[in-house]
């Protein structure tokens, strides 16, 4: 792979595909890679930033060699986002035909701006029903990225990441931006490369997922992020291939660090000395604040999820300690003795720490699903934060049946009061005790998909996030 790169006068282009949630980045990437990687992502959202180098043909039997991240749409990323466009050359927009410009979008288009980096726009879905591209380009006008059709300088290509319709055109477009960037191949420049991802793995150590903008990395070499240590142990490619060197635009593995290193930093051929303190468990901060604050222990399988979330977070809340990794004893006795909850993104809760944490009474809350987390502790913050805050009943509903579609769990309902309507938040309530909260994904009255849930009806009706309901359970709508 090395050796291609650097036999050419310019290097790849790295490619950041953007987007909000269920848009389609990951299937549209799976379709250019052939490989599938969407599928594996619990609760459809790609929740780390990958990366991968691909070879691509076009029908005109140009061919030509491109860097994708695959970045995060949650607005929890923000943060990782904005590294990730960093390190890019340019941007692809992923925008479904059929929602048009949402929440993550328009914070996608800030972050590109910011960056200042070209952009093509992937309008996805066009082969579905209710499409609606005009609409789009018309939104995209508004937000000051202006069609070429329209006389602005923004590329915007019809695809289909599940036909494959259009895609042969995205490629043409981002190799097309590419030659007009002549990006400069400079293998033997001082060495510049962007971290996109660190963890702690059990059996390797420290292993941080990087992509080279200049120079090129050779196993043995003594780098340095900031001013944490690397002999470089070995190298991984995209294709999982040991390799012995990395040059421009090549995404790889790298193991060899002495601790993990942060998600934006750069790796140089020389130390950088910081202020900062780089750990992976937080000391426990003042808590001593009379304004009321929740105070919560974070856990998480990656630095930058880590990272993540904590940016998420405003002055309500308070992390007394975060780390990567399985849930410890000492998480349990630092959430103890400052009246925290432990929250777990995607890491081991052995059994001795469920029933350690029983006993002292901390709570533990679990989740592959980044806005579980997220949502679970907003809903906490609003309740303790504001007593002004009301919360007014909607509708009431009991869960009388169960049903599938397609491995979808569909709750029976019969709505006891008031009415419960798409969208609306849900409290999921048993033994009178507030279970989960979620909102109304869809509602359906036999065969018919309907928007509202009238009192006195029996109606079919799924939640998104998903939740573990059973049969008795109330539903509580409300605002």
């Amino acid at each position: 792979m090395t050796e291609t790169i650097a036999n050419n006068q310019f290097r790849p282009p790295i490619v950041a595909v953007m987007g909000h949630i269920d848009h389609g980045k990951t299937t549209l990437l799976d379709k250019i890679r052939q490989a599938n990687i969407a599928a594996r992502e619990a609760g459809g959202i790609t929740q780390h930033i990958s990366s991968y180098q691909t070879t691509v043909k076009l029908k005109s039997g140009k061919t030509g060699t491109i860097t994708f991240i695959d970045t995060p749409g949650h607005a929890a990323f923000c943060n990782m986002r904005s590294r990730g466009a960093n390190s890019t050359d340019i941007a692809i927009l992923v925008i479904s035909a059929v929602d048009g410009v949402m929440t993550q979008t328009k914070e996608c288009i800030h972050e590109i701006k910011k960056s200042n980096i070209p952009v093509i726009v992937a309008m996805n879905k066009i082969d579905l029903e209710g499409s609606s591209p005009e609409k789009i380009k018309g939104q995209l006008v508004e937000l000051d990225l202006t069609p070429e059709e329209y006389g602005g300088q923004v590329a915007v290509i019809p695809v289909s990441a599940k036909t494959g319709q259009g895609i042969d055109d995205l490629l043409e477009m981002i190799l097309l931006n590419a030659e007009i960037m002549e990006l400069k191949n400079e293998p033997e420049a001082s060495l510049e490369a962007m971290i996109i991802e660190s963890r702690l793995d059990k059996s390797r150590g420290p292993v941080a997922s990087a992509i080279v903008k200049k120079g090129t990395i050779h196993n043995g070499d003594i780098v340095y992020v900031e001013n944490i240590f690397c002999k470089v142990k070995a190298m991984i490619n995209s294709n999982g291939q040991n390799i012995t060197e990395a040059g421009p635009s090549t995404p790889v593995e790298i193991l060899g660090f002495e601790k993990t290193p942060s998600v934006g930093g750069l790796i140089l051929d020389h130390s950088v000395k910081v202020d900062h303190n780089e750990t992976l468990s937080l000391p426990i901060r003042d808590i001593t604040n009379n304004s009321p604050r929740l105070n919560i222990v974070l856990r998480a399988d990656v630095e930058g999820t880590l990272e993540a979330l904590k940016a998420s977070f405003g002055d309500d809340v308070l992390v007394i300690s975060a780390g990567v990794g399985a849930v410890t004893d000492n998480d349990i006795f630092v959430a103890e003795n400052a009246h925290a909850e432990i929250f777990a993104f995607n890491v081991a809760v052995p059994k001795f720490i469920k029933n350690l944490a029983n006993n002292q009474k901390v709570k533990i809350f679990e989740s592959k699903i980044i806005y579980e987390i997220i949502e679970n502790i907003q809903t906490q913050v609003l309740k303790l934060l504001d007593p002004t805050i009301e919360e007014t009943v909607l509708g009431e509903a009991k869960v009388i049946a169960e049903f599938k579609i397609e491995k979808v769990r569909i709750a029976g309902i019969q709505v006891t009061k008031g009415e419960i309507t798409k969208g609306d938040l849900i409290h999921l309530k048993r033994d009178d005790q507030i279970i989960k909260d979620t909102k109304v994904e869809g509602i359906h009255q036999a065969k018919n998909i309907i928007d509202k849930a009238k009192s006195g009806g029996e109606f079919g009706i799924t939640f998104r996030p998903y939740i573990d309901f059973n049969l008795g359970d109330a539903i509580i709508a409300y605002k």
